[in-house]
């Protein structure tokens, strides 16, 4: 993936999931290390979660083609512009929702809330957590392997 393009899915997460921050009952460990159980359930949270913003990025992009909207997409905030276009509003709207859904859904079919997630991408960042960022590397590299063997006919029908 090109670094614009890995540029563009960063901004389209921040977009995401900033406005969808929810309570729980997630309480941080007090020694602050996160455990391989911990960060198993990172990457493959983080793997699904990946995938969907994708999937949003390309109907973003598709979005703002049809309606011109700008890389900022500025014109969204904006009073005027929403007068004048409510169906452009709406259809970014309705994206957003989707993504709220699909964001929803991850976390709770993969059991994680989506504090713990947050949480454990910051902890590891810690000196305590050299370990394990070491494990959730070779355990996101092991996913992309697995992924990577399976028969395209399998891909297709995640």
């Amino acid at each position: 993936m090109r670094i614009q393009n890995v540029k563009y899915i960063f901004v389209l997460a921040l977009v995401f999931l900033a406005p969808g921050c929810k309570k729980s009952k997630f309480t941080p460990p007090e020694d602050g290390i996160v455990t391989e159980k911990m960060a198993t359930r990172y990457v493959t949270v983080s793997i699904a979660l990946t995938k969907i913003t994708e999937d949003e990025a390309v109907k973003l992009a598709e979005l703002r083609k049809k309606h011109g909207i700008s890389s900022s997409m500025a014109e969204l905030d904006d009073d005027e512009y929403k007068e004048k276009y409510p169906a452009v509003v709406a259809a970014w709207d309705s994206l957003r929702e989707d993504w709220d859904r699909k964001q929803d859904s991850v976390y709770k079919v993969l059991d994680m809330p989506e504090e713990e997630w947050s949480w454990i991408a910051e902890a590891i960042i810690s000196h305590g957590n050299k370990e394990i960022r070491q494990f959730i590397i070779k355990e996101f590299e092991r996913l992309k392997e697995e992924a990577d063997s399976l028969p395209k006919q399998a891909k297709d029908s995640n």
